[in-house]
């Protein structure tokens, strides 16, 4: 019942599950961390809810390391940071208390650790390793569940103990990389869906066409939109920004990054948005990560002002369906 898979080939996140998933031979695959200790009926209790129009996520104990993150299925109760400070038994019996209590219980919404089924997450790709090294995988999975029309939930009697990494997170070795890490794949989560929270989850193709440009400006405004256009004598700001750039992203930013001159902006998107720079304030940014809700509320082709931006609907198509399957 064990599969071992070797390469001397360094994979990201995603490609290791991925490969894992590939392996796999049941219906049924559940993502684990190597950190997880599972409790007796853990698979049984997964197996009773799971079905191949729901995936479900199993809750996990944890020591209060991040204890004021709140999520479905966690549970902060502190049996060890690590094997040797572990009390196994005392899980145990905090377990079968859980199980009585919460016997065959769901609650709405699921996490990384999920069960699914494996044949549908082939079908989509699994994890998108767009977020190499890691840490937006889950949650663009998560809504690509959702945009798939699965139903979500936690089962809150399949249980383990989660010790919790504390390496990336905490070490001094790994810190500054892992915030490195984290901006990155927050701004490539942006490039793909136009958006990191959202109402509506809706995608549409928005170009931002900008007057007073720099590169920390563009460093700031190119994730938020497909196209940004900035003024004809700035093409040495682009090649600057997209060499600086390029190395973070799959996306090809030179079909992303342009001086307008020689373009067409309203010819070649649905959606555009003019502004200037200098008027920008914090509110002006707030809106612009709130773009993608604001146009669903809208709802209609046309144009009309908002705070600094001119903002001209001229198609209202979405395309968010089409990110279900991961692929470049």
């Amino acid at each position: 019942n064990v599969k071992i898979f070797y390469s001397n080939k360094t994979a990201t996140f995603s490609d290791n599950y991925n490969k894992a998933t590939s392996l796999a031979t049941k219906d049924y695959i559940v993502y684990l961390h190597n950190d997880i200790v599972l409790a007796p009926g853990f698979l049984e209790n997964l197996e009773k809810h799971v079905s191949q129009n729901r995936v479900v996520s199993y809750t996990t104990i944890e020591p209060p390391i991040f204890a004021g993150h709140e999520r479905p299925g966690k549970i902060i109760y502190d049996l060890g940071s690590d094997l040797e400070t572990f009390n196994l038994e005392k899980l145990y019996t905090f377990v079968n208390e859980k199980q009585i209590e919460y016997k065959d219980k769901t609650e709405q919404g699921i996490t990384f650790f999920m069960c699914m089924p494996r044949e549908k997450c082939i079908e989509i790709g699994g994890l998108d390793n767009l977020f190499n090294p890691y840490f937006c995988e889950d949650d663009d999975l998560i809504l690509r569940w959702k945009l798939l029309g699965m139903e979500l939930v936690t089962s809150l009697d399949s249980i383990c103990y989660h010790f919790v990494s504390k390496t990336s997170r905490f070490s001094e070795e790994y810190k500054t990389l892992t915030q490195q890490f984290e901006t990155q794949s927050n701004r490539n989560f942006i490039r793909k869906w136009g958006f990191r929270n959202s109402i509506y989850n809706k995608k549409y193709n928005i170009a931002f066409v900008v007057k007073t440009c720099n590169l920390e400006i563009l460093q700031l405004l190119e994730p938020w939109c497909d196209r940004i256009y900035i003024e004809d004598d700035m093409q040495v700001l682009t090649d600057s920004y997209i060499e600086k750039e390029q190395p973070t992203t799959k996306y090809d930013l030179n079909k992303r990054v342009f001086c307008v001159g020689y373009n067409d902006p309203e010819a070649e998107n649905d959606i555009v948005i003019e502004f200037d720079t200098k008027d920008i304030t914090q509110q002006s940014f707030n809106i612009i990560q709130m773009f993608s809700d604001i146009i669903s509320e809208s709802g209609e082709v046309g144009t009309f002002k908002l705070d600094c931006f001119k903002i001209q609907i001229i198609f209202l198509e979405t395309y968010e369906k089409n990110l279900i399957k991961v692929g470049f």
